[in-house]
């Protein structure tokens, strides 16, 4: 029990205050100033990160991604007594951190449970946000209710045509049509992979019962599609759910969404009851044999969740860890019986796949990236938000004719992570690659979740590295040596540079301790670790050398803590860490000591 308690950060063995305030602090937010939205809590709450104040009433951390990260700097408000969940965002000033505090206080902050901005709705106590920065092409289809009136709403989506295609495939078609028509189509998993969704369909091995996994496990920093999907229109996912679980002959489907998401889970069982209560799930599906019970399951904090096996693994109660394929889940996957996973924007695609049909699906994008995408675009642009687009469109385009071009007009846009943080940056002269897996792929990175974040002038490539590195150490989940040790080494190397202590050489150690960690661990996470940290040196090398010129021209190190190798798993600490510091008499193993390590 206490292992798995250990493994997810929701999870507490100390109770903290009646309000948790969480400061998300990853790259996003870093770069719209999470930095001071943190320090204007720690100002007015008049603690620090990690502490609870004398009255209990409140306790602060900072945090990784909340899927937040068009509307940053924002904080996650947790409700002690409820275990409800609020986010306030755009808190880009220490007056809008002054009014949800007061907010808070005055027991207001969780009448409702929708976003909170600044400039939300007066008419809702707790001032709801106002709409979310959504765009794009003229019409719109995975995100075409988002902003309306009642989006969540059964009867606005029944008014758009909603569950008419579930109802018509489930009465004229069989499951094999609806396989071939999503395989025709193309679509390409929406979570990072990018594989092939009818193809993966067409792996289950033929074993009953089989499931269906939705994977709203969404964790990827600078990734927020998934999150208003299914805030503002659940039914779309379900009526892909419907039609999946149809095609694939299950009858029994999880969604597995991120415990931070608490108001898109309520809007999620919302949205499932109502659709049982018109009969489009359960028993009899629209007067057929068809049933499907849907199933929602809030994780309790593991970006490593986000990879399909671990996520599995989670669902069945257990730590997050990966498992090793083959086999891969859809012959062998939840509690042992055949499974698909997908992702959330893969499954809402589903239904406009089945509407409209395969040749107008494949209008849009190029022959191997066909369809729509929602690109979520984040940190130094004036516009950040969803842009739903067609694949292929340039990268050029995503940033300046619909982001606005930079945040701060004489700070231009010098990197850019095309698709979430781990992958690979991208430079200016790369700016007019085209948004599609093979065109990203060939400029060096890849598409992945279409997290696209922008990085300006005005940002350290070493903060930006240091950062990165500091989320991957956290949410290693410590199955494999290279990856669990390798990003801690990293971090702490970058955290010297960082702080002042940087050599020149430390560079090249920190390239080279990459080349032990990518390729040599379980699951992708630890090759997804270092490709951006091994693209930041490629590409702003000359940055880090002037900032180690500027911080430490003497190349001197710090005074080193030496701290005793302990891990609870294994046993006490041993006498042979460090041994070849050559200390004698009393081992320095069982306190700290510090070493002048300057040469």
């Amino acid at each position: 029990v206490g292992a798995v308690v250990d493994f997810y950060h929701l999870l507490h063995t100390e109770p903290k205050g009646a309000y948790h305030v969480e400061v998300c602090t990853n790259v996003p937010c870093m770069l719209r100033g999470a930095g001071k939205c943190m320090h204007h809590f720690e100002e007015k709450l008049g603690i620090h990160h990690g502490e609870t104040t004398a009255d209990d009433q409140f306790s602060l951390d900072h945090m990784e991604c909340l899927g937040s990260c068009g509307t940053a700097p924002m904080a996650s408000v947790t409700d002690r007594k409820t275990g409800k969940i609020r986010y306030f965002e755009e808190l880009d000033s220490a007056e809008n951190v002054e009014k949800v505090i007061e907010l808070i206080k005055a027991g207001k902050a969780f009448t409702t449970l929708e976003r909170w901005t600044p400039e939300g709705d007066p008419a809702l106590e707790g001032k709801a946000a106002g709409p979310y920065r959504i765009g794009g092409m003229e019409e719109r289809f995975l995100t075409a209710r988002v902003n309306k009136p009642d989006s969540h709403k059964l009867a606005t989506y029944e008014a758009d045509g909603g569950y008419e295609t579930a109802r018509r495939a489930l009465t004229s078609m069989t499951p094999e049509e609806i396989v071939e028509q999503v395989k025709a189509s193309g679509i390409r998993g929406r979570g990072g992979a990018g594989f092939p969704t009818g193809v993966k369909w067409g792996f289950l091995a033929n074993s009953f019962p089989r499931y269906l996994v939705v994977n709203a496990d969404e964790s990827e920093p600078g990734t927020f599609k998934d999150r208003i999907i299914m805030e503002y229109d659940p039914h779309q996912l379900i009526e892909g759910i419907i039609l999946s679980c149809y095609a694939i002959k299950a009858e029994l489907a999880f969604i597995y969404i991120r415990g931070e998401y608490y108001f898109a889970y309520t809007r999620l069982v919302e949205a499932i009851r109502e659709a049982e209560a018109k009969g489009y799930v359960g028993e009899n599906i629209f007067g057929t044999d068809a049933r499907l019970r849907i199933v929602v399951h809030r994780g309790a904090g593991a970006y490593e969740c986000g990879e399909e096996t671990a996520l599995l693994t989670s669902l069945e109660g257990y730590r997050g860890h990966p498992r090793m394929k083959p086999p891969f889940p859809a012959v062998e996957g939840l509690y042992s019986k055949p499974t698909i996973v997908n992702n959330v924007e893969s499954i809402a695609n589903v239904p406009h796949v089945m509407r409209h049909g395969v040749e107008w699906y494949r209008s849009f994008g190029t022959e191997k990236s066909p369809g729509i995408r929602i690109f979520c675009l984040s940190g130094n642009v004036k516009y950040p938000g969803l842009y739903e687009l067609p694949h292929a469109v340039p990268l050029s385009d995503l940033l300046y004719k619909y982001g606005g071009g930079p945040q701060v007009e004489d700070a231009p846009l010098k990197a850019v992570v095309p698709g979430g943080l781990s992958m690979k940056i991208l430079t200016p002269d790369q700016f007019d690659t085209p948004l599609d897996y093979e065109s990203i792929q060939a400029a060096g990175s890849l598409l992945g979740s279409a997290g696209v974040i922008a990085i300006d002038a005005r940002t350290s490539m070493v903060s930006v590295a240091r950062r990165t590195l500091s989320f991957y150490r956290e949410e290693s989940c410590g199955k494999c040596t290279p990856c669990r040790e390798g990003t801690g080494w990293l971090e702490e190397i970058l955290l010297r540079i960082e702080n002042g202590g940087g050599r020149v050489k430390d560079v090249d150690l920190l390239d080279h301790i990459t080349r032990f960690i990518a390729g040599k661990s379980f699951c992708p996470f630890g090759e997804a670790s270092v490709w951006g940290l091994q693209s930041n040196i490629a590409k702003f090398r000359s940055e880090f050398l002037e900032y180690i010129g500027d911080t430490n021209p003497d190349e001197m190190l710090p005074v080193i803590p030496i701290r005793p190798i302990y891990r609870p798993d294994v046993g006490e600490a041993s006498g042979l860490g460090n041994s070849y510091l050559g200390l004698e008499g009393e081992t320095p193993l069982l306190h700290d000591t510090t070493v002048d390590a300057k040469e």
